[in-house]
């Protein structure tokens, strides 16, 4: 019983171990872009933008995006295209002129600070940002929004986050240019992180042969082959080291 013990704790955490992998890859969709401060036409101008991470289309039918304190809440619907942005815009369609939205909502963004979660269909967390101390980034005198740094980057994380370099940020858009130091410190600019170059300037890839998810039943951040290759071969481990631990404890019988 003593030895059998270990052997099953030994057993399970391998188990788990696919499943930790499994949790670090990025969700598959992000809370990318956040104009908390409105437009310089209007504070009440507020919008947000998402980011699709993976490959294909995703259905959103049933998703939310809620804060905390539930002044905001946003039921979300139609499909965003693989790795291109969706487009949430307060009251109506005219909060950026000349660029059409995906979702009109109702409900505002507290100037102080909102701790934001997206939901999908099944009340799974696939994002969540906690802003409610305050805002990580954004000025409300210049209008520059708070962008996301990278798509595949942790929205908790206060680094990972940085002013548009311009006013209104960049809606439907990649995200500013991020300066970065090199040899001799010399500043360097590099180029939004990205998976698909064909989203550049709010372009969207075609929906000609992409493939749609069934209303997101995958696990948020989801990876199936990456997932069920590590969960192979923890197994594979596993039973591989319960036979070790058996015959060990075989021959120690025997030689009693």
């Amino acid at each position: 019983m003593s030895r059998a013990k270990p052997l099953f704790v030994f057993s399970f955490t391998l188990f788990l171990f696919p499943l930790f992998c499994f949790a670090l890859d990025p969700p598959i969709v992000v809370i990318n872009e956040i104009a908390w401060m409105g437009t310089n036409f209007s504070y009440n101008d507020e919008w947000i933008e998402l980011y699709n991470n993976s490959n294909s289309t995703l259905n959103v039918e049933g998703w939310q995006l809620i804060s905390e304190d539930g002044a905001l809440k946003i039921n979300l619907k139609n499909k965003i295209l693989p790795q291109s942005f969706f487009l949430l815009e307060r009251t109506d369609d005219s909060t950026i002129p000349k660029i059409k939205a995906d979702i009109i909502y109702t409900g505002s963004l507290n100037n102080k600070g909102e701790h934001l979660k997206l939901l999908n269909e099944q009340g799974i967390i696939i994002d969540e940002i906690n802003c409610l101390s305050e805002w990580f980034f954004g000025d409300n005198q210049t209008k520059q929004t708070m962008e996301r740094k990278s798509p595949l980057s942790s929205g908790e994380n206060p680094d990972d986050w940085q002013n548009s370099s311009i006013s209104e940020g960049t809606p439907r858009e990649k995200n500013s240019l991020i300066e970065i130091k090199i040899e001799k410190n010399e500043p360097k600019e590099t180029n939004y992180v990205y998976p698909d170059e064909n989203t550049k300037n709010g372009d969207s890839p075609s929906l000609k042969n992409e493939e749609v998810l069934p209303e997101s039943k995958k696990v948020p951040g989801s990876s199936p082959l990456r997932f069920w290759a590590v969960l192979l071969i923890a197994i594979g481990i596993a039973i591989v080291s319960a036979i070790f631990f058996l015959v060990l404890k075989d021959k120690k019988i025997r030689h009693k």
